[in-house]
């Protein structure tokens, strides 16, 4: 796993990865009632990447406190595109288990329910979004001084069918 000099090799980072994302899976059942094992993205790894789509990125570190400004505004068609984009790359790094692309034995993206889709989406924001709180455990505070979109479990139910 490490060359003859003592530098790991590319599979040796890449094994590291696996095992790390794995490690941090939990079960997470979905709106069509299959279950999947799903690693909440680390925030600071998607901003230092680049991965977060600037328009989105700006609206994120957005005093929400300030006047009301850019705030109200309508999305442009390139930032709508954006915002797809980074949905879809969200939801396929989010998901380990059963691995998402065009292999034989992975599922392709399109094949996934929207609505699983976008559960998994909300779900993996909530750690994007610093609100990451495990349930039960500070949930209330965290809700009651939250300035944002309620991401909570509770309100990701509402994607199941009743």
């Amino acid at each position: 796993m490490r060359k003859g000099n003592g530098i790991a090799t590319t599979e040796t980072w890449r094994h590291a990865a696996k095992v790390d994302r794995a490690a941090r899976a939990e079960p997470l059942t979905l709106p069509s009632g299959a279950t999947i094992l799903a690693a909440r993205p680390d925030p600071l790894e998607w901003v230092m990447s680049g991965r977060i789509p600037q328009g989105l990125l700006a609206v994120a570190l957005e005093d929400p406190l300030s006047a009301a400004g850019e705030s109200d505004r309508e999305l442009t068609r390139e930032e709508i595109l954006d915002l797809a984009d980074f949905a879809a790359r969200l939801v396929e790094a989010s998901v380990v288990d059963p691995p998402i692309g065009d292999g034989p034995a992975e599922i392709p993206l399109d094949d996934i329910p929207i609505r699983d889709r976008a559960f998994i989406f909300e779900w993996a924001c909530r750690a994007l979004d610093g609100n990451d709180t495990p349930s039960g455990e500070g949930a209330a505070s965290a809700a009651a001084h939250s300035t944002k979109e309620d991401l909570s479990s509770a309100s990701l139910e509402g994607f199941r069918p009743k």
